[in-house]
């Protein structure tokens, strides 16, 4: 799943919001953004329901449990695609496409892929 839209072809990368030709992108990477906050949201429901075990009811003691796993599972799940270009001083292009890290990295092979068979054109 993906938040936007992104399509290869043999000379560029069309995202929801701009196309970059792909000789001008030199960096493609995935990131887990929300990973570290998830980790401190489900340490802070963990410290919470253990500090406040005695007095939960055990609904309340499920509905923290609830929330760790899917506070982990967020920060696990989602990803976000970068594509840099050094040309430009190491400015972003884009780093707004948002999905699963799973198909983020899937297209990202797919970009390296698209980036080196127009290399190929070009010798």
């Amino acid at each position: 799943m993906i938040i936007g839209s992104v399509e290869i072809d043999n000379a560029s990368v069309n995202t929801h919001r701009d196309s970059y030709l792909l000789p001008n992108i030199t960096v493609v990477s995935v990131r887990r953004p929300f990973l570290a906050g998830s980790l401190i949201c489900a340490a802070g429901f963990g410290g919470f329901g253990i500090a406040f075990a005695d007095l939960l009811y055990p609904r309340e003691i499920q509905s923290i449990i609830g929330g760790i796993v899917v506070s982990l599972f967020a920060g696990v799940w989602l990803g976000q695609l970068k594509l840099l270009s050094r040309d430009l001083r190491n400015s972003e292009l884009s780093g707004a496409i948002f999905g699963s890290y799973s198909h983020l990295n899937r297209i990202r092979r797919e970009i390296i892929t698209a980036m080196r068979s127009t290399g190929e054109d070009q010798i």
